[in-house]
């Protein structure tokens, strides 16, 4: 059975984090005790696996007592807390935004909110330069229609410093009850001001994949997200397109924030006749080279791709694929730069959660989108008050592009010379 994971996506409407690499290595360990009072816990530490000498974890248990012997409120010493406040630090250590731990009271609530209906502001956020940053807001979303835009980095949440909080916990303050109010402070570009952006949160309905054909005969399919049916309703957009005949499709993926992997490997496999779709590296494993699944439905339609900086994860997997084969043009603006794929471990013995990065993607050419992004093949840039009008140049360029093979007044992606 093949597994399924996800590239990171954190909907404020819930949280989804990545999952699918299970992996059972074993590793060396010793035992140190650490005492707290008149609790003693037991800390495993890992040998270090980077220089293969054991760690002085002496200093560790030292620095314990010290602390809890000098602390003036004695009162105020938690062993339990210490011990999953240092297990915190060693993840942050790693200076990766996409690895956790929650402790076991917050991943019961991590794990709750995945149960039932999705409610929130509908808006995927992630960390970008130690600053929680959004990453898209949901098409037709509280948030998207409050006025949130990619990029924007939130300072305050309700009245409280955004950067006091981790991911989780930022989520869970934003997060709230259908019909209560939360009011986000944000910057946005290079704007010195701030903004207050005022959402009424509700119930999140994520439409995956919406079809329109328009009277010049170019269909747009937009796909919102990467969800567990998006590739069925996609094969079944796509086979009815097939009888209709369009002359060129324009492929949305703009405000998209990724989703699952193998949605994206079936979405780019039914536009693709053969190729590569994605390269993914995982500690001390061969590479492993995923190609398409085959079947296309239309292989040969011209087609033009739009991204946007809301367009990450599974959404730059399917436009590196189809830029990198040539299959398709580019259009837009540089996506969002998320090229790492998580694994949630929920099955530690006293319910604590570990979210880690465990694996990086590359596109079929070996291009490293982390942090970098899918540059366009063709820029097109929106304008604030195209955000909030009718107006929609990335959209009308796509339609220039299949009708006359160029967009006027564009800015040209210049490529690298391979040879």
């Amino acid at each position: 059975m093949q597994k399924k994971f996800l590239t990171l996506t954190i909907f404020l409407a819930f949280v989804a984090f990545a999952g699918g690499f299970e992996m059972g290595k074993s590793r060396s360990r010793e035992v140190v005790e650490i005492t707290g009072g008149d609790e003693v816990a037991e800390l495993s530490i890992l040998q270090s696996s980077k220089v293969g000498e054991k760690l002085n974890v002496q200093i560790f248990d030292e620095v314990w007592k010290t602390a809890e012997k000098k602390f003036v409120d004695v009162e105020k010493l938690n062993p339990e807390k210490m011990l999953y406040g240092a297990m915190k630090g060693v993840i942050a250590s790693f200076g990766d935004p996409h690895s956790e731990f929650l402790d076991p009271a917050e991943s019961e609530e991590f794990l709750d909110s995945l149960e039932g209906d999705l409610t929130g502001i509908g808006a995927e956020v992630g960390m970008r330069d130690e600053i929680l940053t959004i990453i898209s807001p949901l098409r037709g979303s509280p948030a998207e229609k409050a006025g949130l835009l990619p990029g924007d980095k939130v300072f305050k949440i309700g009245g409280e410093i955004a950067s006091d909080f981790s991911l989780f916990e930022a989520v869970k303050h934003i997060r709230g009850e259908p019909g209560t109010e939360i009011i986000l402070t944000i910057f946005r570009g290079e704007e010195t001001h701030s903004r207050e952006i005022r959402i009424t949160r509700d119930f999140i309905e994520i439409e995956s994949v919406i079809s329109e054909m328009r009277d010049d005969g170019i269909v747009v399919v937009t796909v919102a997200t990467f969800a567990d049916d998006t590739a069925e309703e996609f094969e079944e957009v796509l086979a009815d397109l097939a009888i209709q005949n369009p002359k060129g499709m324009i492929l949305d993926l703009r405000f998209n924030g990724g989703g699952f992997l193998d949605a994206a490997i079936e979405i780019t496999s039914k536009l693709l006749e053969s190729g590569e779709v994605v390269r993914i590296h995982e500690r001390g494993k061969t590479d492993q080279i995923i190609l398409v699944s085959g079947a296309p439905l239309l292989p040969q339609i011209p087609l033009v791709v739009l991204i946007n900086e809301g367009s990450a994860s599974s959404s730059e997997i399917v436009a590196g694929a189809l830029q990198d084969s040539g299959r398709a043009t580019i259009i837009g603006e540089k996506s969002f730069g998320k090229g790492t794929v998580q694994e949630l471990i929920s099955n530690f013995s006293d319910g604590s959660t570990l979210r880690i990065t465990v694996a990086k993607w590359f596109t079929p050419s070996g291009r490293d989108v982390n942090e970098e992004g899918i540059q366009p093949d063709i820029v097109v840039k929106m304008e604030l008050e195209d955000y909030f009008s009718d107006n929609d140049p990335q959209l009308d360029a796509a339609a220039e592009f299949l009708e006359t093979g160029k967009v006027e007044n564009a800015e040209v992606e210049e490529k690298e010379d391979e040879s």
